[in-house]
């Protein structure tokens, strides 16, 4: 084996070798720095999990592998040739006549041909001892190659302590302990320096070395004798690893301290190793433990069978146990739960009525513990028996042990009883989404399709599931409950997001992604709390898995439902909500069409306007100024010039004089309106505008402020004839000429003119939208003209044109 072990590790020395080179030369022409050039020589963390295996390998071909392996990152002390040993000879010889630059041009000759050698790093340290730092450095190195005195590592860590390099203290004191494994006092003293590190809130996970690993490292070199300081620090490593939930590294710990000091283990301690041996299912150490500590007396046999894969195997028959009388109960419930696990269920019989005579009050957590290794053997039969005494005890009566109970009544097939055991596990758990999810299925299985349903519904006002909640969804679209699956859908959309509550939060989502964290930021900017009042809390956000293809489908499926039931308000509250979800970013630009729609099927102009905006600028076609039109006109203020100048800015259309014509006109600003409308009518001549310049000038007219009222008139007037001479709508056109002399209060004419256009046919017939006829207009106009002065005329208008 030894030679298969040299042949196999020369190519890795002959490898090493030419890597270490590389780096060498790397380090003294300076590309390299000498913390890199350090890092590549010394990893803490590989050097400990090589002293791991050297402690639990087994000698085999598989574990000598893998110590080979490491120890390609392990340096050894390599020996000088001949030729080199005269070399450095010289290179000493030189140093102690002063010839310094010839004595390190040697060394650093000796180094390119055995970067692995020390003697070189030692006389450069020498050398070099007016630079602290170099000599420092190349002291490291020297020692990092000899890995054997201690006292040149304290050294070193009190170097590295002056300069404040902490790292490289640390690296130093572990260096020390390995090669003094059994000092106590070389541990203490990394502890202490830990603790002042800690003090000083500096990052000890960054130096590779913690608290709990020195801990563990007391441990595991310290000898027998020193029985009372292994365990000390064994249960303060325990203590540490139990809390970062590395149970295995605290079973690691104990079984250490158990192999080295059993004897003075106490009860205690045997109870602490035997519940991480129980939860990592060793239970043949178990059961070892209980016979060399405790006393138990068990009586076994070997059995040779096959397994499922038909291989042969030995299996542990335990016949008897005998325990000792004043052993403690909570050591009978561990020694339960091995037998349980290993399968010795004629043990366990006689064991169990002997744990069922204790007292529930005392014992009912071991119930509990006993309970659970017969659910998980598929025993449920037994189980039932430590559960009915614990449900019997006020004690106990509690939503966990109910659980419990409802679940293996539910195993047994007792289902009516199991319904009532998980009803009380709500009544003391009303949120519990396990139980509502498992009582959910067994009434679906009965039959009882809106008591199922409703088992599912969660109170908002406390901290709901996520998971929950999606099978509530999936339940009632279902059975086809739209208007519910509405409600819990949008509550099931709003995880990790808020709702709003000023406008300016608003703004904030639509104007960039992430508006949460913007609206959060924002919140904290105001001294407000981060999160709304009505904001649902749930406790699995990190759990919960929806990704953005399931969301999105979900927020299409709300809003198609909200539209359909016409829950106008509902719909625009959920197109709101997905502006938020970082989840639907990357359907950033359905989502805000959608809040769009909802916004106007709301009649929320407003927020309408916004999205409008957005879309006029990126998507410039006649639909889009159609409908920012529409919500332009919808709105009760009118100061929207600047965004309209700005959006005809880039690229000339002849619809920006219409537009901006009309803004203006609705703004009162006729002089302005009247220019747009005038440049319009230059290049169209349509009969739209000259009809908006005839009105722009009546309307001008009309105020006592302006000069020429006749002139206006009669300029008004000539743009309607043109008006009327370009529109071939009879009835359109008289019913317009109507409207301006019954401004003007020129009635006999408005008369006249109202009188043809009832004389005339309808405008159009469409197939879409019908007949578009003005005659009940017309009609209107006149009978507000006749009312005051001929009521008569008036009612006669009224019941030929306007009754329905």
């Amino acid at each position: 084996m030894d030679s298969t072990i040299e042949s196999t590790s020369q190519p890795h020395r002959d490898e090493e070798m030419d890597v270490d080179e590389e780096l060498t030369n790397k380090f003294l022409s300076g590309e390299m720095s000498f913390a890199e050039y350090s890092s590549e020589w010394y990893r803490p963390e590989d050097e400990e999990d090589l002293e791991d295996i050297g402690r639990n390998g087994e000698e085999t071909i598989n574990s000598v592998q893998v110590v080979e392996k490491s120890l390609q990152k392990r340096r050894r002390r390599t020996r000088l040739s001949a030729a080199l040993v005269g070399l450095m000879g010289e290179a000493n010889i030189r140093f102690a006549r002063g010839d310094l630059d010839m004595a390190e041009r040697m060394c650093h000759e000796i180094i390119k041909q055995l970067p692995t050698a020390a003697e070189p790093y030692q006389t450069l340290a020498q050398i070099y001892e007016h630079d602290v730092d170099k000599s420092l450095q190349f002291s490291l190195l020297a020692a990092h190659l000899t890995r054997s005195d201690a006292e040149e590592w304290w050294r070193l860590a009190a170097i590295c302590k002056q300069r404040d390099d902490k790292k490289q203290e640390m690296i130093c004191y572990t260096q020390a302990i390995k090669s003094e494994p059994q000092n106590l006092d070389a541990h203490m003293k990394r502890l202490e320096f830990i603790t002042t590190l800690e003090e000083m809130k500096y990052p000890v996970n960054t130096l590779n070395v913690t608290r709990v690993k020195c801990y563990h490292k007391i441990v595991t070199s310290l000898p027998s004798s020193e029985g009372e300081t292994i365990m000390k620090y064994a249960k303060l490593a325990v203590t540490l690893y139990h809390n970062s939930e590395e149970i295995e590294r605290a079973c690691e710990v104990m079984s250490t301290a158990y192999k080295q000091c059993s004897s003075i283990f106490t009860i205690e301690d045997i109870n602490i190793y035997l519940e991480l041996l129980i939860s990592l299912k060793q239970y043949h150490t178990c059961i070892d433990v209980f016979v060399s500590s405790i006393g138990v007396e068990i009586e076994a046999e070997i059995q040779t069978i096959k397994n499922a894969s038909g291989e042969i195997e030995e299996h542990t028959n335990y016949l008897s146990c005998i325990i000792p009388s004043k052993m403690a109960i909570d050591l009978k419930s561990k020694l339960l739960v091995c037998f349980i696990h290993l399968g010795s269920l004629s043990l366990v019989e006689t064991l169990l009525n002997d744990f069922l005579s204790n007292d529930v009050d005392k014992a009912g957590d071991l119930y509990m513990d006993i309970e659970e290794a017969f659910s998980s053997v598929g025993h449920y039969e037994m189980a039932i028996k430590l559960l009915e005494p614990l449900v019997r005890n006020t004690n106990f009566d509690l939503g966990a042990v109910w659980l419990k109970h409802a679940e293996c009544l539910y195993k047994l097939g007792r289902v009516d009883d199991a319904i009532d055991s998980y009803y009380k596990v709500l009544r003391h758990v009303p949120q519990h989404p396990n139980a509502r999810k498992k009582l959910f299925c067994i009434l679906e299985k009965k039959g009882c399709i809106e008591d199922a349903l409703n088992i599912l519904q969660q109170d908002y006002k406390y901290v709901v599931s996520a998971n929950l909640l999606y099978e509530q969804c999936q339940a009632l679209k279902k059975y086809n409950k739209p208007l519910k699956y509405l409600e819990v859908g949008e509550a099931l959309l709003s995880r990790n997001l808020t709702k709003y509550r000023h406008r300016e939060e608003l703004n904030l989502t639509c104007r960039a992604k992430g508006g949460v964290d913007l609206i959060f930021n924002f919140r904290k900017m105001r001294g407000e709390n981060t999160y709304h009042e009505d904001d649902i809390q749930f406790d699995d956000e990190k759990t919960f898995k929806f990704n953005p293809k399931e969301e999105f489908a979900l927020f299409k499926e709300l809003i198609e439902i909200a539209c359909q039931h016409r829950l106008y308000p509902t719909m625009q509250r959920i197109t709101f909500l997905g502006l938020l979800s970082k989840g639907l970013s990357s359907h950033r630009t359905d989502v805000g069409f959608y809040c769009l729609q909802a916004c106007l099927l709301n009649n929320d102009f407003q927020n309408a306007l916004r999205f409008v905006k957005e879309y006029a600028v990126k998507y410039p076609s006649l639909k889009t100024y159609n409908l920012l039109s529409y919500v332009i006109n919808s709105l009760d203020e009118n100061t929207h010039g600047k965004f309209l100048s700005r959006l005809f800015q880039k690229d000339y259309n002849i619809v920006k004089h219409l537009f901006l014509g009309n803004n203006f006109l609705i703004s009162g600003r006729y002089l302005v309106a009247l220019k747009y409308f005038l440049e319009y009518h230059n290049q169209c001549r349509e009969p739209l505008s000259a009809l908006l310049i005839a009105v722009t000038i009546l309307a001008m007219a009309a105020q006592r402020t302006v000069d020429k009222h006749h002139n206006l008139i009669l300029q008004g007037f000539a743009y309607l004839l043109t008006y009327k001479q370009l529109r071939k709508c009879e009835q359109e056109v008289n019913y317009n000429m109507g409207r301006a002399y019954q401004m003007l209060n020129i009635n006999n004419l408005a008369i006249e003119y109202y009188e043809r256009a009832l004389a005339c046919g309808p405008i159009a017939t469409c197939s879409k939208h019908g007949v578009i006829d003005l005659t009940q207009e017309i009609a209107y106009n006149l009978y507000v003209m006749y009312k005051d002065q001929s009521p008569d005329i008036a009612r006669r208008y009224m019941a030929k044109y306007l009754v329905i």
